[in-house]
C-alpha cells in the first residue's frame, strides 16, 4: 500500500465536463425547475499527480414568471433553492482511491470551490 500526500489548496483545474455555478439558474430554467447529471468530472493538477473526481450534481430551484401587461415589460426570476453533490469515484494518477467520509468531503470541498 503506497500513501500519497497532496495539499488541496495546491490543485490547479485543468480538465472537466461539469455545470458551473454560474449556469444553475439556467438549467433550472431550461429544465422546469430541476436538472440532475451524473456524468459530471473535474481533473485537477497537484504537484505533478493528476486528480480525476467523478460525481453526480442535482440542481434545484424556483421560477418566478410574470407576463407583464401593457405598461410592465415580462420578468422571469430562477432561485437556485439546493445543490446536491455525489462524488462517485476518485482517481489519482489513474489509480481509483477508496473513498473515506473524509476523503470525500475534502473532494467535495474541492469540486464545490471550482464550480
Amino acid at each position: 500500500m503506497e500513501f500519497l500526500t497532496f495539499n488541496p489548496k495546491n490543485t490547479k483545474l485543468v480538465d472537466g465536463d461539469f455545470v458551473k455555478s454560474d449556469d444553475f439558474t439556467e438549467m433550472i430554467y431550461e429544465n422546469d425547475g430541476s436538472y440532475s447529471n451524473d456524468c459530471q468530472y473535474m481533473t485537477f493538477d497537484c504537484n505533478d499527480l493528476k486528480i480525476d473526481i467523478n460525481y453526480e450534481i442535482g440542481i434545484s430551484g424556483s421560477i418566478s414568471e410574470d407576463s407583464g401587461d401593457y405598461w410592465t415589460p415580462p420578468s422571469c426570476d430562477v432561485d437556485v433553492d439546493d445543490v446536491d453533490i455525489t462524488i462517485t469515484d476518485v482517481f489519482i494518477d489513474e489509480v481509483q482511491v477508496e473513498l473515506t467520509p473524509e476523503l470525500k468531503k475534502i473532494f467535495l470541498n474541492l469540486v464545490n470551490s471550482n464550480l
